[in-house]
Protein backbone atom coordinates (compact mmCIF):
# COMPACT_ATOMS: atom_id res chain seq x y z
CA UNK A 1 0.00 0.00 0.00
CA UNK A 2 1.46 3.26 -0.91
CA UNK A 3 1.04 5.93 1.47
CA UNK A 4 -1.02 7.91 -0.25
CA UNK A 5 -3.55 5.09 0.08
CA UNK A 6 -2.48 4.82 3.38
CA UNK A 7 -3.70 8.64 4.21
CA UNK A 8 -7.18 7.90 2.76
CA UNK A 9 -8.09 4.54 4.16
CA UNK A 10 -7.22 6.75 8.04
CA UNK A 11 -9.21 9.62 6.35
CA UNK A 12 -11.89 7.30 5.83
CA UNK A 13 -11.81 5.87 9.54
CA UNK A 14 -12.05 9.26 11.01
CA UNK A 15 -15.17 10.57 8.36
CA UNK A 16 -16.88 7.11 9.35
CA UNK A 17 -16.75 7.91 13.32
CA UNK A 18 -17.11 11.53 12.96
CA UNK A 19 -20.44 10.15 11.17
CA UNK A 20 -21.29 8.37 14.07
CA UNK A 21 -20.80 10.37 16.35
CA UNK A 22 -22.55 13.03 15.25
CA UNK A 23 -25.68 10.69 13.90
CA UNK A 24 -29.39 12.25 15.07
CA UNK A 25 -27.90 15.59 16.68
CA UNK A 26 -29.32 18.46 15.80
CA UNK A 27 -27.35 21.74 14.54
CA UNK A 28 -28.07 24.50 16.73
CA UNK A 29 -25.31 27.17 15.60
CA UNK A 30 -22.96 27.68 12.57
CA UNK A 31 -20.27 29.80 13.69
CA UNK A 32 -17.06 31.42 12.37
CA UNK A 33 -14.68 33.30 14.13
CA UNK A 34 -11.99 33.43 11.87
CA UNK A 35 -11.71 32.47 8.40
CA UNK A 36 -9.83 29.50 9.45
CA UNK A 37 -12.29 27.86 11.40
CA UNK A 38 -16.03 26.37 11.70
CA UNK A 39 -17.52 25.40 14.97
CA UNK A 40 -21.08 23.42 14.60
CA UNK A 41 -22.51 23.42 17.77
CA UNK A 42 -25.44 21.29 18.43
CA UNK A 43 -28.75 21.08 20.17
CA UNK A 44 -27.49 18.93 23.10
CA UNK A 45 -24.12 20.59 23.82
CA UNK A 46 -21.69 18.80 21.39
CA UNK A 47 -19.57 20.75 19.31
CA UNK A 48 -17.58 20.33 16.04
CA UNK A 49 -14.66 21.91 14.97
CA UNK A 50 -12.48 22.74 12.13
CA UNK A 51 -9.79 24.47 11.63
CA UNK A 52 -6.75 25.15 9.08
CA UNK A 53 -3.64 27.16 7.97
CA UNK A 54 -5.00 28.19 5.03
CA UNK A 55 -9.20 29.78 5.18
CA UNK A 56 -11.61 27.24 4.66
CA UNK A 57 -14.33 27.30 2.70
CA UNK A 58 -18.03 26.84 3.85
CA UNK A 59 -20.29 25.06 1.21
CA UNK A 60 -23.78 24.33 1.99
CA UNK A 61 -25.63 22.30 -0.84
CA UNK A 62 -29.72 21.60 -0.38
CA UNK A 63 -31.49 18.63 -1.59
CA UNK A 64 -35.37 18.82 -2.72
Amino acid sequence: MSPIEGWWVAMDDEGERATALLAGKTVKHIRRFREQEVVIEFEDGSRFFADSPAPLELSITISD
